[in-house]
């Protein structure tokens, strides 16, 4: 049974179409674990039918533009990734998204948010580690930042 509003999502096609290799979570094994695989179906299968192929794709799509950020595709990151285009959805129409996530180290950004260690969620601080990266400072942010250079 699905929720209502749920939308209809073929993962595996998106996944394809990302090249990403959907795998059973029980088959996952942190030794063995190679780029363009992902252990947690039902976190992309939750994704797309709360936001639909192209947000799922776009997510993918994202976090797939280099070999080492391929190899970041645990739920957590996904979530904080589909979470920061939800929220921010001028994001998706910024020309330069895809150079600037692949500028991005996505597995040191997860270690770091993992160390942190705040007794939330890993996927919220990642949220906010990645917020960061595409954050433009308000004016007074400026003038703080020249103060401080002074």
């Amino acid at each position: 049974m699905t929720k209502a509003g749920a939308r209809r999502c073929d993962i595996y096609k998106v996944a394809r179409q990302c090249g990403v290799i959907l795998r059973d979570g029980h088959l996952h094994s942190p030794t063995s674990r190679k780029a363009f695989e992902c252990y947690c179906k039902p976190t992309v299968r939750d994704i797309g039918r709360e936001h639909g192929e192209d947000h799922l794709k776009l997510v993918l799509m994202l976090m797939t533009g280099t070999r080492a950020n391929a190899a970041e595709l645990y739920a957590d990151m996904i979530t904080a990734v589909s979470h920061l285009l939800e929220r921010n959805p001028d994001l998706a129409r910024r020309p330069t998204l895809t150079q600037d996530f692949d500028a991005i180290d996505l597995g040191s950004l997860r270690r770091k948010a993992k160390a942190m260690r705040l007794g939330i969620e890993t996927w919220k601080v990642l949220v906010v580690l990645l917020s960061t990266k595409f954050f433009t400072p308000i004016q007074g942010d400026l003038l703080d930042m020249i103060g401080e250079a002074a």
